[in-house]
């Protein structure tokens, strides 16, 4: 048994495909198959059962996955003490826009830094569309973005998905509507703290309204890209706005805004974006707890 049998063997259950885990390694399908085969070869019993359209742990391979994890991460916890011994820590570096480091990365940084706590992290903050630029001239590690890349250089792995909400103060007025969607004939009654028409956000809602609204002329009472100062104008009544449902949930959850679905927009997708190849221990780990959260997660959607 060898780590790349592991690496393979945990990456196909990760990424539910042996081809997906093939890109995931930089490794040929075949190569992965074999490392896999050998892998159960070695253990005597099978680990995934494999048609030819599906694949799914059996039941030695769902308790074997768990040690398999722990091996590689304590594999690659002694390559960083070799590292940190012999050189100094790498820095980490993300491209993404201030929203989402915001709202998705700053509670995966810090519960991946209390794994690792010598890892450092530099954000590289920018908007949406110069997030290719950015990438190829700073020559990141990472970025997240709300579109597929095209560049040979990275791998895009879909990681979220979030819809669109209209939150309000929370006054008596609103609160007699919740348990429904926002009704639309509000939209042209209230008052609307909006951002730049350059947000993915605006413009799936000014997408929206020429589909559900076309008639209703929009009252804009604030334009500003800041969404903490958006939330803090909202609770203080000056007017209603559109956001993300992932920016608003803490805010919902205290009291301070109520949110309510809009019907008809389309969600919010996230992309997780990285190296291909020449990544150092740190860098690796990192790509690796990202792509297992994720995989995590849409197992939970599933149960």
């Amino acid at each position: 048994m060898d780590f790349k049998q592991l690496e393979s063997f945990v990456a196909a259950v990760d990424e539910g495909s042996f081809s997906n885990a093939a890109e995931r390694l930089q490794l040929s399908q075949s190569m992965v198959t074999i490392h896999i085969r050998n892998l159960e070869a070695e253990l005597g019993t099978r680990l995934l059962n494999r048609t030819t359209r599906s694949m799914e742990l059996s039941q030695a391979g769902r308790t074997f996955y768990g040690y398999a994890r722990q091996m590689l991460k304590l594999n690659r916890d002694s390559i960083f003490a070799l590292s940190r011994a012999n050189q100094e820590v790498k820095t980490i570096n993300i491209i993404a826009t201030p929203y989402i480091v915001r709202y998705y990365l700053t509670d995966r940084i810090i519960e991946f830094r209390k794994q690792y706590p010598q890892v450092s992290f530099n954000f590289i903050t920018c908007t949406h569309s110069e997030i290719l630029n950015r990438l190829q001239s700073e020559s990141a590690e990472f970025a997240f973005c709300t579109m597929k890349l095209m560049n040979s250089d990275y791998a895009v792995k879909h990681c979220d998905m979030a819809n669109l909400v209209v939150i309000t103060p929370n006054e008596r007025r609103f609160r007699q509507l919740e348990g429904g969607a926002f009704p639309n004939a509000l939209f042209g009654e209230e008052q609307l703290i909006t951002r730049s028409s350059t947000s993915t956000l605006q413009q799936e809602f000014l997408r929206w309204s020429k589909l559900n609204i076309p008639d209703v002329k929009l009252n804009v009472a604030v334009g500003v890209d800041d969404t903490e100062t958006i939330m803090r104008l909202v609770a203080a009544g000056v007017g209603i706005s559109v956001i993300s449902e992932v920016a608003v949930r803490e805010a919902v959850a205290e009291g301070r805004l109520l949110s309510f679905p809009i019907e008809g927009t389309m969600p919010y997708h996230l992309y997780f974006v990285h190296k291909k190849k020449y990544l150092t221990p740190e860098q690796a780990a990192f790509r690796d707890y990202v792509l297992e959260g994720i995989s995590a997660e849409k197992q939970d959607s599933i149960n």
